[in-house]
């Protein structure tokens, strides 16, 4: 009988949701709004948003065009990179660089098989310049690695508003970390990521490999499949990437051609001198580690890009 009431008591217990206790500083939501050709859109006022936390209204405590200094980390993907494209990047990472003031920092990081900091915080395009110079080619990619170092270490002791910018294919093989580390690190490190996608650089001359055409005719042939090996699985690549990025207010861009890097890298710090910044009181207590956010704008907009999650501690 007693043992039948300690597995009664057992179950039951085990069947009540824990119980987290929410720190009661203001959760920051940082938003970009833009229109249908993707541009920022200005003038917005609080009474144009509407914040929901777990599906519940919240009071908009605080809100502004967030014009706080920025600390930017460049975290650069050069496994496989070819000099044509590392000029590319150099010049896409300077035209960025033009963009901010003396109040920001911006640093450097490059990986392959192993993670180098170029360029430790400056505010001088000089100091970039000059780091921008070291960068060779790698092979094997540690992307998860990168990712959490960046924002574990080099972002950790930041405060106020911090940025990664990634350049990369989205491929991994050599991280310890794992893909969910990287964004449970992200959201609760308050670190927005932004990324260059090299995808739709690399795609076509990967499909015309005789390999992928070779892999091509077994999906079609056997496994009846219309869509390519190589648009396969770079679509389930983007799609992992871009959640990544949108989940803490960043998103993913897909420049079409080496030249259009630039243009990549200059919507991101036009974007992030026109963002607006939401703030709002958590709960006391929460039942999910892990809270989820909806912004809604009341007015007629083409995106919104929002902070998705955060963490309940």
């Amino acid at each position: 009988m007693i043992l039948y009431l300690t597995l009664l008591l057992a179950f039951a217990l085990g069947q009540e949701s824990p119980k987290y206790r929410v720190n009661a500083q203001f959760v920051k939501v940082p938003v970009t709004v833009l229109d249908e050709n993707g541009r920022s859109i200005l003038g917005l006022e609080r009474e144009d948003f509407q914040l929901l936390d777990e599906g519940q209204e919240r009071t908009i405590e605080n809100f502004v065009l967030d014009k706080s200094p920025v600390h930017v980390v460049f975290l650069l993907d050069v496994s496989g990179s070819i000099e044509e494209e590392l000029q590319e990047i150099k010049h896409a990472v300077l035209r960025f660089a033009q963009a901010f003031g003396k109040e920001d920092r911006l640093a450097v990081i490059a990986f392959a098989d192993e993670i180098h900091l170029l360029q430790d915080w400056t505010n001088k395009p000089k100091d970039l310049r000059k780091s921008l110079k070291k960068l060779k080619r790698g092979y094997r990619t540690a992307l998860y690695d990168a990712l959490f170092m960046t924002a574990n270490e080099k972002l950790s002791k930041v405060i106020g508003k911090k940025v990664i910018i990634l350049l990369t294919d989205g491929l991994d093989n050599e991280s310890a970390a794992s893909y969910e580390s990287v964004k449970d690190e992200l959201i609760s490190s308050n670190t927005v990521l932004y990324i260059v996608s090299r995808t739709r650089l690399i795609r076509e001359k990967i499909q015309n490999s005789s390999r992928v055409k070779f892999l091509d005719s077994i999906l079609k042939n056997v496994l009846d499949e219309s869509k390519s090996f190589v648009d396969l699985y770079f679509e389930g690549k983007e799609a992992a990437m871009t959640y990544l990025a949108e989940v803490n207010g960043g998103r993913t861009l897909f420049p079409p051609s080496l030249p259009a890097l630039g243009e990549a890298y200059i919507q991101i710090a036009r974007e992030l001198k026109t963002q607006y910044l939401l703030t709002f009181l958590p709960p006391e207590h929460s039942e999910t580690e892990f809270r989820h956010i909806e912004v809604l704008c009341r007015k007629e907009v083409g995106k919104i890009y929002h902070r998705q999650i955060y963490h309940a501690r």
